[in-house]
């Protein structure tokens, strides 16, 4: 995996000021069915349960949401909601914010008279839902046959590939996340992605350069290293978005 120039990423929805700022413009001139409700979210702070009984649809404003499942021994994140996107709480996950937040929120049913005036929605709707349908997949397939060193290689191969910015020593990629909240992405403990990060990097896999700032030197090298054949092909999970 060698891409020569860093790969545009088309699989993000558009940006909230395109589409978000022009829903709320067109709530302010025609507010019957379909209004919005702004609310604010604390870092950590709970929006919905599975055992929830509100049923609302909510537009990420600012800030970042993380949309897992739990029990009383682990989490799996699914994936995390970014500025733009829209999602439900009628679902059998947690949503949790991230860092502090602020969203739009409104009923089902008013959202439901919306969506059948203003078609421009969908299409944002179907990529988040499609996104975590293909990131549950991934983490399936991720838990069932691959050990944490391949979940680990694979997400960042992906984020080489998605966002990856060249430079004279290799790809320079931005996490964006936390360890923390890498590891709850590839099912397994912050210590782990840690030490995995620290040994690759005393073996020349990878370099930091910020806190948040890793550069690749050869992403092929790094593919190899781990053994998986479906890494080299740039097919890795990145569920940040």
């Amino acid at each position: 995996m060698t891409p020569r120039h860093a790969p545009s990423d088309n699989t993000r929805p558009p940006h909230l000021h395109d589409w978000l700022d022009s829903l709320l413009h067109q709530q302010h001139a025609n507010p019957p069915s379909g209004g919005f409700t702004p609310r604010q979210l604390g870092k950590g702070e709970l929006l919905s349960t599975p055992s929830a009984t509100r049923d609302q649809v909510f537009i990420v404003h600012a800030g970042r949401l993380r949309v897992y499942l739990t029990d009383t021994n682990r989490e799996l994140t699914l994936c995390f909601l970014e500025p733009g996107e829209i999602f439900t709480t009628h679902t059998p996950t947690y949503l949790q914010a991230v860092v502090p937040s602020s969203i739009f929120v409104t009923d089902t049913t008013s959202f439901s008279h919306r969506l059948a005036r203003d078609a421009s929605i969908t299409p944002v709707m179907m990529r988040v839902l499609g996104r975590i349908l293909s990131n549950s997949v991934d983490l399936i397939a991720d838990l069932a046959f691959r050990e944490v060193p391949q979940r680990l290689a694979r997400f960042l191969l992906g984020r080489v590939h998605r966002c990856g910015q060249p430079c004279d020593e290799g790809w320079l990629i931005e996490l964006e996340l936390s360890t923390e909240d890498i590891a709850s992405l590839l099912g397994t403990t912050r210590q782990t992605v840690s030490s995995l990060i620290n040994q690759w990097e005393r073996d020349g896999l990878l370099a930091r350069r910020g806190r948040r700032t890793l550069v690749i030197p050869a992403p092929d090298a790094l593919s190899r290293h781990i053994g998986d054949g479906d890494a080299a092909n740039c097919r890795p999970a990145d569920r940040l978005g």
